[in-house]
């Protein structure tokens, strides 16, 4: 029981935003560019931005020292630095449902295709005590998932349970490709480097 309630602090705590950081950067628009210190949302024990937040908006602080907030509708891209990871998070029309019509998401890999991270909170199953006739909610944790995009075309998540089948449709026009998934020389955990692959051997 001390081990379970031990784990769900944890879960909680991870999840946590304690502080935010301000952290200077760059915002994208159209036809423009602009230096900013972004106002960052960090969390409590992994210590890295709340990608979550991000995703929907991000505060920050023009060259007069004004706040702003600029949301995924107003700028084609924002970026800043992570420790040595310089973070792109680009614009894109959402049409997966993801909680907004635009959203900002978390650029992996560049290319024909793309790959993002979309960042989202779940819950454990909460218990039921018969005894005492409790119930203890679920704890939060965070998730990730891989977003894929093919140049200009609409955002695609990949299927959990019909992996192959779905990336084998997906990269059609790539016959190596295909062959390769459908002969599980590439798995289901490996999704990074099927889009590497596409993107030094395939498309136009």
């Amino acid at each position: 029981m001390k081990n379970t309630l031990i784990l769900v602090l944890l879960i909680l705590l991870s999840s946590y935003t304690l502080h935010a950081k301000k952290i200077t950067g760059t915002i994208l628009f159209e036809n423009d560019t602009m230096e900013v210190t972004f106002k960052i949302p960090y969390k409590l024990i992994m210590q890295e931005p709340n990608y979550e937040k991000i995703q929907y908006k991000i505060k920050y602080f023009d060259q007069d020292g004004k706040k702003h907030v600029i949301r995924p509708s107003k700028a084609k891209e924002i970026r800043f630095e992570n420790g040595y990871e310089e973070v792109r998070m680009l614009s894109r029309k959402n049409n997966l449902r993801l909680g907004s019509k635009y959203i900002f998401l978390k650029l992996e890999i560049e290319g024909k295709v793309k790959l993002f991270n979309y960042f989202y909170s779940s819950r454990t199953g909460g218990t039921y005590n018969g005894t005492t006739g409790m119930y203890t909610a679920g704890a939060s944790y965070s998730v990730e998932r891989y977003i894929l995009q093919k140049e200009n075309e609409e955002l695609k998540r990949p299927k959990s349970f019909s992996f192959r089948k779905d990336m084998m449709e997906y990269f059609n026009d790539c016959p190596d490709l295909v062959k390769l998934i459908e002969d599980r020389e590439f798995r289901n955990y490996e999704l990074e480097l099927i889009v590497r692959y596409y993107n030094n051997h395939c498309g136009k």
